[in-house]
């Protein structure tokens, strides 16, 4: 018979693997294949689309990362206290909140997208325009740079969780 904690565990971190896996994938498969083959604008349109579908599976895989991870506090008995009275605490707390960073960047990460989106689908007479060119690059750049540090304090985020579980 399997444990229901077993079930809660595999489903964290099946949640987790969905999350990261999906950045993973954008960054490592997608982005390499489409920058060579596309202009800059169906590149635009493309990665937006592939990233609104990766968002709503994100999102699902959100609310089963906090549902499960506060499962599995509760079940390790982990109280508010705990977060800075034991090793175990502080660590979760790290964890926690880099989680808190994460949404947030995750959703500043998605405005920028959807305007870089909105700025690809403009005419090309507005596409001509240098004050058109200089924002698309500013957009880029803090849309790269937000998913960069977002994958990074992802990946510090299952560093830690290695620790908790070890």
């Amino acid at each position: 018979m399997i444990s229901v904690w077993v079930l809660v565990r595999w489903i964290h971190l099946l949640a987790a693997i969905t999350w990261i896996g999906g950045m993973l994938f954008i960054l490592l498969v997608l982005l390499p294949v489409v920058r060579p083959a596309l202009d800059p604008d169906s590149r635009a349109l493309l990665v937006g689309r592939v990233g609104t579908r990766y968002g709503v599976i994100s999102v699902v895989a959100l609310i089963a990362l906090l549902v499960t991870g506060y499962l599995n506090g509760e079940r390790r008995s982990v109280d508010w206290t705990d977060l800075t009275a034991t090793t175990y605490g502080s660590r979760l707390l790290i964890k926690l909140v880099l989680v808190a960073l994460i949404v947030v960047i995750t959703a500043a990460h998605t405005w920028y997208g959807q305007r870089i989106v909105r700025l690809a689908e403009q005419p090309p007479t507005v596409k001509e325009t240098p004050e058109y060119l200089s924002v698309r690059r500013r957009l880029q750049i803090i849309s790269g740079s937000l998913s960069a540090v977002n994958l990074v304090l992802n990946l510090a985020v299952v560093w830690i969780a290695a620790s908790l579980a070890a």
